[in-house]
């Protein structure tokens, strides 16, 4: 039976999506031009974070005016 993780799929730094995937690339890869990165099990990132190769940040909440 597959391992199915979280990966995050980052483009440019920002991560656009994030995909279940066994890690195996000869059954699926992440898009052209873009990453997927491994995520630790419970992981909050999601569409909005950036990465900078070794730490995620979460976008700026939204203000009120």
């Amino acid at each position: 039976m597959p391992n199915i993780q979280t990966y995050a799929i980052i483009e440019d730094g920002v991560v656009t999506n994030t995909v279940l995937w066994d890690g195996d690339i000869t059954a699926w890869q992440p898009p052209a031009g873009s990453t997927a990165n491994l995520l630790p099990s419970g992981s909050p990132v999601s569409v909005g974070y950036t990465f900078d190769g070794t730490l995620y940040t979460a976008p700026p909440l939204p203000t009120h005016d």
